[in-house]
């Protein structure tokens, strides 16, 4: 059987397409988050994390938060020299990508309002997987800058309060534990 190129895995394929052709950055960062835990054990120095940052800073930009946008994009720029080289460098012009991080940097500190950018792919056949998916792009930039707050976070709220429910019981276990030993 022959391995799957690592940058041919669905979620990888559709990051790119939401990055350069929806500009849904939001998205970018749940499609990598979901595929980076999957191969990697949650390995904060694994190269798709460099791409999830690169997507948090082009969304925080967007969002008029160039200190986040800023932080973001230093430490994806960080992160790519770090795991350079990667299978997962292969199919894309990592070059230009750098270019076009560190441009981006440089026009955040002058304060210039957000520009997007592609990542080139050097790959015919990913260009094909990428090019034939359809999804369905959204006009609304309101909607595309403030996705995480408009979304449905009810799931997220009940595993949040969840997890107040359990450090709760653990802290009242360890103040009992600590009455008994009184």
């Amino acid at each position: 059987m022959i391995a799957l190129h690592p940058t041919f895995h669905p979620n990888f394929v559709q990051f790119l397409k939401e990055f350069n052709d929806t500009h849904d950055y939001f998205e970018c960062h749940e499609l990598l988050e979901d595929y980076w835990k999957e191969v990697s054990q949650a390995d904060k120095n694994h190269p798709l994390t460099a791409f999830i940052l690169l997507s948090t800073s082009m969304y925080h930009w967007r969002r008029g938060n160039i200190t986040g946008a800023i932080k973001t994009m230093n430490g994806s720029i960080k992160r790519f020299a770090e795991t350079f080289p990667s299978s997962y460098y292969e199919t894309i012009n990592y070059v230009k990508l750098m270019q076009h991080a560190t441009h981006s940097i440089n026009i955040m500190k002058e304060k210039i309002t957000f520009q997007r950018f592609a990542i080139e792919l050097t790959n015919e056949e990913l260009q094909h997987l990428v090019g034939a998916l359809e999804i369905p792009s959204s006009s609304d930039l309101h909607f595309l800058t403030h996705k995480h707050m408009l979304r449905d976070r009810s799931e997220i709220l009940i595993e949040r309060e969840r997890q107040k429910e359990m450090r709760k019981r653990l802290e009242s276990g360890k103040k009992k534990r600590r009455d008994d030993l009184k």
